[in-house]
């Protein structure tokens, strides 16, 4: 199966297993949605909180155009590691933020773990400093820290450890991966590691997510090609958007500022992101 139907395929579970929000034996619950609080909902908090209950080992990427939330569940494989592109500028960190603070209400650190390699930790530290989030955290990283190779290697082992005893077990594990520009300075035994997490975490329950200029893309197709999922933004030149989309009907430069699309296998789906906290 081509990168490109897997992408497809692993978005439409997930547009019909969490915004129309069906039951896993396939009928809607029309009593699911909090239609006041959807109506009010202005954050990541209180966009969870106008649903009555969401599943485990899912997190949130945003708020569909109809104003219902649009999630992403972590337990199909197809998924791999996601990749979130758009011009410099345009809300990257912030939708990896959206994910992780939802990742964090959504589930306990039983179920989800999360790990954060970043050129400025700094945008991360607030997770460190609350006793709640702390316990999701294992890493918060600069990729130029030598501690940021040893959690790749111990991700990797894990990994294959599950992969070798023929059933995906445990924790989902976040691999938080901001601006790939750095990819390139680790060492070759880390790139080496990564690309294979990269290929087959997802198997494992270890989700990789990366962000990358989009102005990159053309020198970064090693490591683009890898990812099975993208998450588009605002991408102005025609050429950078069709290797993020993996299509060339994106329309990627119509979208505006902190705006998300995603193919559904049936029509792309735009939403937008919403500010942290409650």
């Amino acid at each position: 199966m081509s990168t490109t139907n897997l992408f497809v395929n692993a978005i439409r579970v997930t547009r019909q297993a969490i915004p129309d929000l069906l039951l896993k034996n396939g009928k809607r619950n029309g009593s699911i949605w909090k239609k006041e609080a959807l109506r009010a909902a202005t954050t990541v908090g209180s966009l969870l909180e106008s649903i009555q209950a969401v599943p485990s080992h899912t997190i949130l990427l945003g708020q569909c155009e109809d104003g219902f939330p649009f999630m992403m569940e972590l337990g199909e494989p197809e998924l791999g590691a996601i990749l979130i592109g758009c011009d410099a500028g345009c809300g990257k960190t912030h939708q990896l933020q959206v994910m992780v603070d939802s990742a964090i209400r959504i589930n306990s650190p039983h179920d989800v773990q999360i790990a954060i390699l970043s050129p400025n930790p700094g945008e991360w530290e607030s997770l460190q400093s609350n006793g709640a989030s702390k316990k999701y955290i294992q890493d918060i990283l600069a990729w130029y820290d030598n501690n940021a190779e040893r959690t790749i290697e111990e991700l990797t082992l894990l990994a294959e450890a599950r992969r070798q005893g023929g059933e995906r077990l445990g924790t989902d594990i976040l691999l938080i991966m901001d601006d790939l520009k750095y990819i390139e300075d680790l060492s070759y035994e880390a790139q080496v590691n990564l690309h294979w997490l990269l290929e087959y975490g997802s198997q494992s329950g270890v989700w990789v997510i990366g962000t990358i200029d989009a102005d990159l893309s053309k020198g970064f197709c090693y490591w683009i090609d890898t990812f099975r999922t993208r998450i588009i933004g605002r991408v102005l030149s025609s050429e950078d958007a069709d290797i993020l989309a993996m299509r060339s009907d994106s329309k990627a430069s119509d979208l505006g500022h902190g705006m998300f699309k995603v193919w559904t296998g049936v029509r792309w789906l735009t939403y937008g992101l919403v500010p942290l906290g409650d």
